[in-house]
């Protein structure tokens, strides 16, 4: 058993309490704190699929930017998410705001990812494994 474990991974965005609150009605993640608007210098949401998850913060701060306005490539950081249908939750999400960008190029043989951007540009994955990793 591995001495720490992940709490949460930090993402600068443009709008945290409008993606969390997305994320929320369209993913179905549970917001575990979030601030009330996007308004001012500084906002922050955490969600997770339940309380027991690794969490994704989604920060606003004025003095920096967005992090993907400083991306180039979707390989560069994404999060993926399960999917027992790609296709089926790519039109899904499609028609609630995001984006698709391709199908990845990069994936073990029998897996099979869908890449979307959010409504906010952050990258997302649809993710079908052929085999769960080991753990």
């Amino acid at each position: 058993m591995s001495k720490f474990s992940i709490e949460h991974i930090g993402l600068i965005v443009r709008e945290p309490v409008k993606m969390a609150n997305w994320y929320k009605n369209i993913l179905g993640f549970e917001i575990n704190l979030s601030t009330a608007n996007d308004d001012g210098d500084k906002s922050v949401a955490f969600i997770s699929e339940n309380e027991n998850k690794v969490m994704l913060e989604f920060f606003k701060h004025s003095g920096i930017p967005a992090l993907c306005d400083s991306l180039n490539n979707h390989l560069q950081l994404h999060v993926a998410f399960t999917s027992e249908d790609p296709e089926k939750d790519m039109e899904y999400l499609i028609n609630n705001g995001a984006k698709f960008i391709e199908k990845c190029p990069v994936t073990l043989p029998g897996d099979y990812l869908i890449v979307l951007h959010d409504p906010w540009g952050n990258c997302i994955q649809l993710v079908k494994r052929n085999k769960k990793f080991n753990t």
